[in-house]
Order: C-alpha cells, then structure tokens, then sequence
C-alpha cells in the first residue's frame, strides 16, 4: 500500500514540493486502526496545552507594543491644564484700606510636534520591528522544539512497546524451553548443564522483560506529561523513504536557521542603534501652539483674557561629554563581534549538520543490515529448532538463537528510531519542522 502511494505521489508533477511532502509524511506515520492517535494529533495537542506555548504567544503580543510606542512618538502631543488662583491681600493707601479678593481660573492647551529629527524615530520604528521579529523568531523556536519533543516522546513509546513485545516473545520462548529442560532432566535426556543454562537463560529473559515493561510505562507516563494526551493507540511508524540532500540542507540552513536569523537580527539592530547614536548629535526643530483663556475677578471686578502662541524651537547638540563618541565607538565594536560571531556560528552548525546527517545515514545502514541480520537468524532458528527435534541441536543452541534475535531487533528498533529523529532534527537546523506543523499554530500577525 505504501509503495502504491509513493509511485502515485511521483506522477503528481503538478504538485509542489511542500504538498508532495505532506502527503508523504502522512504515510509515514500509516496506522491500522484509523481511530488510533497520530503524531501531528501529538504535536497539535502539544501546542494547545503546553504552558511554554502560551507564555511564549504573550512575550509575542507584549513585542507588539514596541512598535505601537515607536509609532506613537512620532505623532503629536497635546496637553491641557486648568488652573485656579485664589489671592487676597491688603493695601493701603492715601485714600484709605483695602482687601481686594481675586479668583483666577485659566484654561491652556498645548501642542507640540517634531517637525524634524534627522530620521532618529524612524530608526526607532525600524528597530522596534527587529525586536518584534526577534520575539516571532524565539516563538516559532519554542513551538519548534516542543515539537521535537513530542515527536521524541511519540517515537520512544512506539519503540518501548515494540520491544516490550520482542522481550514478551523472547520471555516465553525461554519459559518454554525452561519447562521443556526440566521435563528432560527428569527422564534423564537433559544434563545439569543445559538445566542451569536454561533457567540462567530465564532469569535474563525475565530481567529484560521487567525492564521493558518500566520503560514502556514511564515513556507513556512522558508522553503524557509533554502531549496531554494518553499515549492509547498511536499509529505505527511503517517507513521512512525520504531522501536527503547534503548541500541542500547547508544552503536551508544558512538561509532559514532561526538561530542564525537571530544573529543576523542582532547585527541589523546595532547597526541602527549605531545609526541612532550619530543622529542623537544632529539639530531638532519642534514646533509648538498653545491656546489660554483666563477669567480674573468672579469677586470683585476683573476682566477675561485670551492669548495664542507658536513657536519654533531648534535644538542643537553642541557638547555632551564626548559620551556620544564614546557611544559610537561601543556600538562599532558591538557590530564587528557580532559579525564575527555569526561567521563561527555558522561554522559549527555546519560541522553539526555534518554530524547530523552522517548519524542519518549510518542509522539508515543499520536499519538495513539489522533486517538482513533478523531475516537470516528466524531462518536460522527454524532450522535449529527443527535440528533441535531430531536431536542434533541443543537447548542452548536454541536459546542461543533466541538470544541472538531479541539483540537484533533491539538493535533494529533504536536504529530505526534514531533514523527518524535524525531527519526531524535536521530539519530542525533547517528551520522547518513549524512548516509541516504550520497549521497547529496560533494566528498572529
């Protein structure tokens, strides 16, 4: 079935790529039961009740005032006052004493806009948006590796039960051959050493057992604790056929890693704030108007008054301590280190996708000979087993056997699940994984 899907997903030029590729992963996680829990229902649940998701979305909303505030000093700012004076004094005079009482009541309104600044607010609102991409940057890393990890918990639960199974199997394979030791010693046929061998062979088998019967619990009790979900029914991981290209996933890499974008968001950022320092030194012209009404002598006699004004206000920098140069020397440094940082960075991502994809391909070889080696050693046990009957083959040459094949496929479960993996965190590197997941995320803008 599988490979029906594939042949048919290859026809389908029309397609583009990121289409193609979710249909293919959808067959990759195939499941018997269509009831059963798949992983993108595991990363979506994931994402809906994981509190790092909703901390994260607020750190994004609470970014969003950075550019609000930005925007808002660059529009006017206007002012009201009410005041009112109470006074009275005494004088005296040639003709005589008086007590005059005065009540004051003034009412002034004021506005006040930068006319120009040599672009400084623009910087600022350049700037703000940096910050904003910064925290948008930080959210998808969030929702990537949440991911990650619930793709890991879903594989190792998938793996755990898959050799709790081959241990079950192996556990009563030896159960029986135990009991079938005794029943020979008894009439003589079997020695003391293929007893001892056997019932070693079940201590082992029940250890391992135990052991994987542990694992299984705690990996579903972690994929719960990550998911929020039991981990009841998950679909089964039936194949993997995707390839990968080594220098396409370097060129992804320098182009989407969210890592190196926030270092590129860095470079971009002190260059502004360098930009923001040299223009602090440049001329500000303000213009400001005010409006005042003032009522004088609800007492005794006064008399109403209006007035208007506008001015111009130029601000000229002239000296500040040479703590602007000082400022601009900083920020010179800053941006070489951080461009120096981003080259090294970029170094070692790619010595780690290096890593990355040769534990990719090694898992891959692995996977391919532990199934060649499990194919021949079920061959090799039907014919111990029926050698064993005609009595030319031991007990502990079947034991042996059984042995051999519990160590196969354990070995064929990690590889298959480290292959997975591998490719996820690739992806990972790439930037990626929230694409294929993109529709689990909260809207934002």
């Amino acid at each position: 079935m599988f490979f029906l899907i594939i042949l048919w997903i290859q026809k389908m030029k029309i397609l583009n790529f990121k289409t193609k590729f979710l249909i293919i992963l959808s067959t990759i996680f195939y499941c018997t039961n269509s009831f059963g829990l798949n992983i993108n229902e595991s990363v979506q649940s994931t994402k809906e009740k994981n509190n790092k998701v909703k901390i994260a979305l607020e750190q994004l909303n609470e970014s969003k005032e950075l550019i609000e505030n930005a925007i808002g000093k660059k529009l006017p700012s206007v002012t009201s006052t009410i005041s009112g004076t109470y006074s009275n004094s005494d004088k005296k005079t040639t003709t005589g004493d008086t007590t005059p009482e005065t009540f004051t009541d003034k009412y002034k309104i004021t506005v006040t806009q930068n006319l120009f600044d040599y672009g400084f607010k623009d910087l600022e609102i350049e700037r703000s948006k940096i910050l904003y991409q910064n925290e948008l940057i930080n959210f998808k890393k969030t929702i990537q590796d949440l991911s990650l990890n619930a793709i890991s918990g879903y594989l190792t639960v998938i793996n755990d039960k898959k050799l709790l199974q081959v241990n079950k199997k192996n556990f009563d394979s030896v159960k029986r051959f135990l009991e079938e030791t005794k029943t020979r010693y008894t009439l003589g046929s079997a020695t003391l050493y293929e007893l001892q061998n056997s019932q070693s062979a079940f201590a082992i088998a029940e250890t391992n057992l135990f052991i994987a019967e542990q694992n299984y619990n705690l990996s579903k009790k972690t994929f719960k604790n990550i998911v929020g979900k039991d981990a009841i029914n998950l679909e089964e991981v039936i194949k993997f056929d995707k390839e990968l290209n080594f220098d396409e996933i370097i060129q992804n890499i320098i182009e989407n890693n969210f890592d190196i974008t926030l270092l590129e968001n860095d470079i971009i950022n002190k260059k502004i704030l360098l930009s923001k320092e040299k223009k602090s030194n440049k001329p500000n012209l303000d213009l400001s108007a005010s409006a005042e009404y003032s009522d004088a002598g609800r007492i005794d006699s006064g008399t109403e008054s209006t007035n208007a004004s506008i001015g111009l206000t130029l601000t000229v920098p002239i000296f500040n301590q040479n703590i602007d140069k000082s400022n601009i020397r900083k920020y010179n440094s800053q941006i070489l280190q951080a461009e120096l940082q981003l080259e090294d960075f970029k170094d070692d991502i790619e010595i780690q996708a290096s890593n990355l994809y040769k534990e990719f391909l090694i898992s891959k070889s692995n996977m391919s000979s532990n199934l060649i080696v499990i194919k021949s050693i079920e061959t090799s046990l039907q014919s111990i087993s029926e050698e064993f009957k005609l009595g030319t083959k031991s007990i502990t040459d079947l034991i042996d056997a059984e042995t051999d094949l519990l160590d196969s496929n354990v070995k064929y479960f990690a590889s298959r699940k480290e292959y997975i993996l591998n490719y996820f965190n690739i992806l990972s590197l790439q930037g990626s994984i929230i694409e294929i997941f993109e529709d689990y995320l909260p809207k934002f803008n």
